[in-house]
């Protein structure tokens, strides 16, 4: 057998992408395995093409910020930024819910528990301070109607 290049030479093994007899002058040995020097240049190029498209699409990502929603105390609540990471979207953390606020304001709204949980504190201590009154109750049975008739993005904007 003779190599397909050089007719003149003994083949000293094929070429595991095309199957043709190689000499060792055409022999290219990557990764244990012989190639000829055609399949070697395709698979530099084919190489070359795949890093130069990930240099591009390095180039055109934007930074990421990552935000901790929760807050905390420690390494984990601090924001940083990272070019090339790939990110899953999650749901927003820590938000509050318009169906416990509701819930809240029937139940326990007379003494102001749904401001509380709202992140309004000043008129749940009025609610409190009003409580022997009833009014705080009618109120807030109002306002319970009130939170299921909205959207959880109205909420959230007002609350959240």
């Amino acid at each position: 057998m003779h190599c397909y290049i050089h007719p003149e030479k003994d083949a000293v093994g094929t070429c595991v992408s095309c199957g043709k007899f190689i000499c060792a002058e055409c022999n290219t040995e990557i990764a244990g395995k012989n190639h000829c020097k055609q399949c070697t240049a395709e698979i530099v190029t084919e190489h070359r093409r795949k890093i130069e498209k990930l240099e591009e699409s390095k180039n055109q990502q934007q930074p990421m910020v990552f935000m901790n929603a929760g807050g905390g105390g420690g390494a984990s609540s601090s924001s940083s930024s990272a070019v090339g990471i790939a990110t899953v979207p999650v749901a927003s953390v820590g938000t509050k819910s318009r169906v416990v606020a509701a819930i809240l304001a029937f139940f326990l709204g007379g003494i102001g528990i749904h401001k509380f949980y709202t992140g309004r504190i000043g008129w749940g201590i009025v609610y409190i301070l009003f409580c022997w009154t009833w009014i705080p109750l009618i109120v807030a049975i109002i306002e319970g109607i009130i939170y299921l008739c909205m959207t959880d993005k109205e909420f959230n904007a007002k609350y959240g």
